[in-house]
């Protein structure tokens, strides 16, 4: 049986009577235990990261902009030229109208704590508020009946199955991409799919490399793990070597798997492990293929993340939309 406490924790009692399984999924020889055993599963939903706090006051301050009268001074700019401001006195259409109106406005949200400070942080952009982002969650951030949104029981799933099974399909050929390929994978166009598939050329080999990369860090972290001198240095947020190698180890373990196939699910993991590592820990780790890894997993991850959640298709994608 399993239970929430505070939406937060979970608790899990399973009963083990023939053999006991580790953290990866390997059995563990020895004798399996006479009495039931119970196992706690505690889940952390996260927090907001201050680079996510800019990014989601950003997006509120272009949604103001997209209010009537928003747009005198509003420009689309290349983002790959100059990340698309938005500044000065765009969007002061919204920001006329009386304070009641704007702060009758309500944001819903789920009620994991990083999606209500997004929320938060985006509702201070979109109406240009001062002060601490939790003032703002309490007054204009709700969370009543939204769990349906995250919802998988409805017609639109197995629609999501279909599209991850034939992504997983592509994204298995051992072979340079030929312009058909990559038009198939981007029906819409995408310019950041174009310019990951122009960068991957073969998914497979992509994978190789990616996994090898992974394999060195694995081995890099075990010396560093070791080592008296590096050993007692501190990791971001307080995180243990052994941790650290347990994370690397199960995605390095998952990532390829019994049939000598790449379970492509686990890309979006590795591109915010070694986002993460490269940001907060490679002063400490110090992995020379750090920035390497990173790029290569962005670029497969800018594939498989926006079609893996949606339909290959333009009209099967507003079909997806129609179910949800």
């Amino acid at each position: 049986m399993s239970w929430k406490v505070d939406d937060s924790v979970q608790r899990k009692r399973e009963q083990m009577d023939v053999s006991v399984k580790d953290t990866y999924g390997e059995v563990v020889i020895g004798d399996s235990p006479r009495e039931p055993s119970l196992v706690l599963i505690l889940k952390w939903g996260g927090e907001l990261t201050p680079a996510g706090r800019v990014q989601a006051e950003e997006l509120g301050r272009i949604f103001r902009c997209m209010y009537p009268g928003g747009q005198e001074r509003s420009e689309w700019i290349d983002e790959s030229v100059t990340g698309c401001e938005y500044a000065g006195t765009q969007g002061l259409g919204l920001l006329r109208l009386h304070s009641t109106y704007r702060h009758d406005l309500k944001i819903y949200a789920s009620d994991e704590g990083r999606v209500q400070m997004t929320a938060a942080a985006f509702a201070k952009g979109l109406l240009a508020l001062e002060g601490e982002l939790t003032p703002i969650l309490v007054q204009m951030v709700k969370s009543a009946n939204t769990n349906g949104l995250l919802d998988n029981d409805c017609d639109s799933y197995k629609h999501q199955n279909m599209v991850k099974t034939r992504l997983h399909e592509a994204m298995q050929q051992d072979r340079i991409l030929t312009q058909e390929d990559m038009e198939k994978l981007n029906p819409t166009n995408s310019r950041s799919i174009s310019t990951a598939l122009e960068f991957i050329q073969n998914p497979v080999r992509m994978c190789e490399h990616v996994n090898n990369l992974i394999k060195k860090l694995n081995e890099l972290i075990k010396i560093r793990k070791e080592d008296q001198k590096t050993k007692e240095l501190p990791l971001y947020h307080g995180e243990s070597w052994e941790l650290m190698q347990r994370r690397w180890a199960k995605l390095e373990k998952d990532f390829r798997t019994k049939s000598k196939k790449f379970d492509i699910s686990k890309i979006p993991d590795i591109y915010d492990c070694i986002k993460y590592d490269l940001q907060h820990n490679n002063h400490t780790l110090q992995f020379e293929h750090a920035e390497e890894l990173y790029k290569c997993a962005k670029y497969l991850a800018d594939v498989v993340i926006p079609q893996s959640e949606y339909h290959e298709k333009l009209y099967k994608k507003r079909r997806l939309c129609m179910q949800k």
